[in-house]
């Protein structure tokens, strides 16, 4: 018994190391997309308009969404707009609401800053041979529920 404690207690320390290096390699991988404007846009931006993919949005939502506060939404907003990748209309169902909504040119410019960070994960993955790419997917999906647990 007290093997199998030390065996788990093991691989406890072995799995959080691992996920403390794997953040931080993210972290500076992070750092470095922030400071590519590949696309026309920033990572920050991104983030802020990626739900725009899928229709309009309010102030609100992109900032919950890209887990910024609502002022911050709103001034990288009106940055967006005066570059014309973004319009705000007033919400047709709420005279009190805006919606916002991407312009062609800003869904060319998301559509481009998709496009590069797939190719990212695509070369990432190809560094995988094809059962660590299933293991890894399962494993990162489980991740995922975990984290949002958290």
């Amino acid at each position: 018994m007290a093997t199998t404690d030390t065996a788990d207690e093991q691989a406890t320390t072995a799995f959080s190391d691992a996920l403390h290096d794997f953040f931080r390699a993210a972290r500076r991988a992070r750092g470095r997309a922030s400071r590519r404007t590949s696309g026309g846009l920033s990572l920050a931006q991104y983030h802020l308009l990626e739900p725009l993919a899928d229709g309009p949005s309010t102030n609100r939502q992109l900032a919950e969404s890209a887990d910024v506060s609502s002022p911050t939404a709103t001034r990288m907003i009106d940055v967006l707009v005066a570059r014309e990748l973004v319009t705000r209309v007033e919400d047709p169902t709420d005279r009190r609401a805006v919606l916002i909504s991407l312009t062609p040119a800003g869904r060319r410019a998301l559509g481009a800053k998709m496009a590069e960070y797939d190719a990212m994960r695509r070369r990432m993955a190809s560094t995988l041979a094809p059962e660590e790419r299933r293991v890894a997917a399962k494993l990162l999906a489980r991740m995922t529920d975990v984290i949002e647990e958290l």
